[in-house]
């Protein structure tokens, strides 16, 4: 019948009686019913009566005391943290807890130490479920399960999975990658060993790979922050830092200039010494391709794997003058005696006494005079240097006499501090708009213009 209670069913009618039936032979044949027939129509005395309900009730109380005399002992390490009489408590407080420092951390963690709660019987003492909640906050350690990272088997730093490790392989060799187009990158590979090895630490000593990364990376521009974050890693996890090396090849495709040659012509129209550009040369280009191998960066080793050129160069002629500048200055020859040298500021030319003296230049004297030292002697400016001719036996020009070159200008003696007939013979720079003194214009060797 819709809406009707299933009792009124007929098969569940026919089961309830069944089970009434079945369980009232089962009380009949019971000693609990042969107790009752016994005490039926039977008075009990009042003081068995009264003895019978204080047993019962001294041993209801008896039971609860003991009982409640009984407590959970919370242990970490063996050592009691706190009394709880309920045990879920304890077990909600170190989920919750558990689940705050691995959203804190981003990583899975469990205990440290090892929880232990024993049902104790401790009279005297009560359950303190918020000391012991405060003892565990401060007392329990977590740890994760990480990978510790080593380098040709010295430890450095855990990360948190095994694919952090290759990171850190990955990151190392593109350190010293030149992100260019011109380089290709051929191979690189770290030469120490380096692996993760499954651990337990600490979540706070777990690194991240672009962190261990860099300090397994020697960086010189960066030398100190490097030593801190060394030191920082290394009061952490107890290690030194080793250093890995990384050996990477290299293809580089790059244009180079290819130097001109030059070829060198003579004139009759420029002094000896003097020199120009008459064609100017230009530098040539071509394409290399080199195959780079470096080891942290720095390159050990270059071989060229192709060469185009792309433009030749173009070769630069200097003429160079072939006119004597300066005339020899003794009419007769004479022979050196004494060179050019740091203490001997000119060239001295024996010849017989009273040779003639010649201008080796056209020019406009400026001095004809004596000196202790130099005896008679003569200075001519021509423009850009000056002779001098000193130890003269007679002076023939006088100052501000224009002469022309080989013109006789003195005969050659031995006056002043000299030890036989000879010329000295000397050709200065000019510096400024006059002569100046001896040590204001530099000396040069004359033979570089005969």
């Amino acid at each position: 019948m819709v809406g009707g209670s299933n009792l009124d069913k007929p098969g569940l009618f026919f089961v309830k009686e069944r089970l009434i039936a079945r369980f009232r032979r089962a009380y009949r044949h019971s000693e609990l019913y042969k107790l009752q027939r016994w005490l039926k129509g039977k008075t009990l005395h009042w003081l068995l009566f009264m003895i019978i309900s204080c047993i019962t009730l001294g041993s209801l109380l008896a039971i609860h005391y003991y009982h409640f005399c009984h407590l959970y002992a919370v242990r970490l390490e063996g050592k009691e943290v706190g009394l709880v009489r309920d045990t879920g408590e304890v077990e909600h407080f170190l989920e919750d807890l558990t689940k705050k420092c691995a959203s804190f951390y981003h990583m899975e963690l469990y205990p440290e130490q090892e929880i232990t709660m024993t049902w104790e019987y401790r009279p005297g003492e009560t359950d303190d479920p918020e000391g012991t909640r405060e003892n565990l906050r401060q007392r329990l350690s977590y740890l994760t399960d990480a990978y510790m990272v080593r380098v040709d088997g010295v430890p450095v730093a855990p990360v948190a999975t095994a694919s952090e490790v290759e990171q850190i392989i990955e990151q190392l060799c593109r350190t010293y990658v030149c992100e260019n187009e011109q380089v290709e990158l051929v191979d690189a590979e770290v030469l120490e060993e380096v692996r993760g090895e499954k651990c337990a630490v600490p979540p706070e000593q777990v690194c991240a790979p672009a962190e261990i990364a860099a300090l397994l990376t020697p960086h010189e521009p960066a030398q100190d922050i490097l030593v801190a974050s060394r030191g920082a890693i290394a009061s952490r996890s107890g290690r030194s830092i080793p250093t890995v090396h990384v050996k990477s090849v290299e293809k580089v495709t790059v244009e180079e200039r290819i130097p001109f040659q030059t070829r060198r012509v003579t004139t009759d129209k420029m002094y000896t010494g003097e020199s120009r550009i008459k064609t100017p040369g230009n530098y040539g280009l071509k394409e290399v391709t080199y195959r780079i191998t470096r080891k942290n960066g720095a390159e050990v080793s270059r071989e060229v794997l192709s060469e185009r050129t792309i433009k030749k160069p173009k070769t630069q002629i200097v003429e160079h003058g072939c006119l004597k500048r300066f005339a020899w200055p003794v009419a007769c020859g004479g022979r050196i005696s004494q060179r050019f040298h740091s203490g001997h500021s000119g060239i001295d030319i024996a010849a017989p006494l009273n040779s003639s003296v010649l201008a080796a230049e056209s020019g406009v004297v400026i001095q004809s005079t004596w000196g202790a030292s130099q005896g008679k002697y003569i200075i001519i400016d021509h423009g850009s240097y000056y002779t001098l001719y000193l130890h003269n036996s007679k002076n023939l020009v006088f100052a501000g006499q224009r002469v022309s070159r080989g013109q006789t200008i003195a005969r050659l003696g031995s006056t002043g501090r000299s030890t036989g007939p000879h010329l000295h013979f000397e050709i200065r720079r000019k510096v400024g708009s006059g002569w100046g003194g001896w040590y204001t214009n530099p000396a040069i060797n004359p033979l570089q213009f005969f």
